[in-house]
C-alpha cells in the first residue's frame, strides 16, 4: 500500500514538472551614452525599451530572436561583427559614432537611437508588438518609423499580417474605401500625391489594434514623400472584425 501510494505522489509531481511554464513579457531597458563631442549636452545616445518574453523557453526563444533580429537589422553597421547581444549593438552605435567624431569633430553631430515599444495579448494565442523607433546617423534628417509585429505564443513564431485575415481581399477593398474617404481622394491615388505601385491602392504590413480601433500605418516615404510624413488611416474595431481569421482572434 505505502508504494501505491509512493507510486501516485511520485506519479502527480513528475507530471507537475511537466507542466508547461506560463509566457510572459517583461520590458528590458538599455541605455548607452557617448561621451565624445557632446553640445550643450546633446550627447551621441542609444536608448532601447525591449519586449522580452520568459517562460516557456522552446515558445519564448524564438519570439525573442524575431525581436532581436527586428532590432539588429536597424542598429547594425556592416563593418561589425555579428551579435546577439543589445548591449554590444548599441556599445558599436557609440563606437561608430565616436570614430567619425574623432576623424571629423567639425561634421560629427550627435547621434541618435531611440526604440520603444508597446505590446500586449491580442487573444490567448497573439501576441501584438507596435514598435516606434527613430534613428539619425547624420543627414538632412532622421528616419522615424513605426514597426508591428504579431506573434503566436502557441508555438513562437510571427504571424504575417495577410494571415490575420480570414476574407483579406475584402478588408483591403474595405481599407481602400477608408483611405480615400479619410484623405479625400476621388481620383487617382498617385495624382493624389501618392506613390503606389502601378497606382493601385496595397495595404501596409503595419496594422495594430488600439482600444477602440484598428490603425492602418504607413511609414514615411512608404507611399508618400518624407515631407507628407506617416499616412495613419483608423478603422472601426467592429468593422474589422468580419474580416479577421478566428484562429488567431478567438478567446
Amino acid at each position: 500500500m505505502k508504494k501505491m501510494v509512493f507510486f501516485f505522489c511520485f506519479a502527480f509531481f513528475f507530471l507537475s514538472c511537466k507542466k508547461e511554464a506560463t509566457l510572459s513579457f517583461v520590458t528590458q531597458n538599455y541605455d548607452y551614452k557617448s561621451t565624445e563631442n557632446c553640445v550643450n549636452k546633446n550627447c551621441t545616445y542609444v536608448h532601447l525599451e525591449v519586449p522580452v518574453a520568459k517562460g516557456n523557453e522552446v515558445i519564448a526563444k524564438p519570439i525573442n530572436d524575431a525581436v532581436f533580429n527586428f532590432v539588429n537589422g536597424i542598429l547594425h553597421f556592416k563593418n561589425n561583427k555579428k551579435t546577439t547581444s543589445y548591449d554590444t549593438l548599441a556599445l558599436n552605435f557609440i563606437a561608430n559614432y565616436d570614430e567619425i567624431s574623432r576623424n571629423y569633430p567639425d561634421e560629427a553631430i550627435a547621434w541618435e537611437a531611440n526604440f520603444k515599444a508597446t505590446h500586449e495579448a491580442l487573444s490567448e494565442n497573439t501576441y501584438q508588438m507596435m514598435w516606434e523607433y527613430y534613428i539619425f546617423t547624420g543627414g538632412a534628417h532622421g528616419m522615424l518609423a513605426t514597426k508591428v509585429l504579431f506573434f503566436d505564443t502557441t508555438i513562437g513564431k510571427k504571424i504575417p499580417a495577410k494571415d490575420l485575415f480570414l476574407d483579406y481581399q475584402g478588408f483591403k477593398t474595405y481599407a481602400e474605401s477608408e483611405f480615400r474617404k479619410q484623405l479625400t481622394i476621388n481620383g487617382s491615388l498617385n495624382d493624389a500625391g501618392f506613390m503606389f505601385k502601378n497606382n493601385q491602392f496595397q495595404l501596409s504590413e503595419n496594422f495594430y489594434q488600439t482600444t477602440n480601433e484598428w490603425i492602418l500605418y504607413y511609414n514615411p516615404y512608404e507611399i508618400a514623400p518624407y515631407v507628407q510624413g506617416a499616412s495613419i488611416i483608423k478603422l472601426p474595431k467592429e468593422k474589422v472584425e468580419p474580416f479577421l481569421n478566428p484562429i488567431h482572434f478567438k478567446n
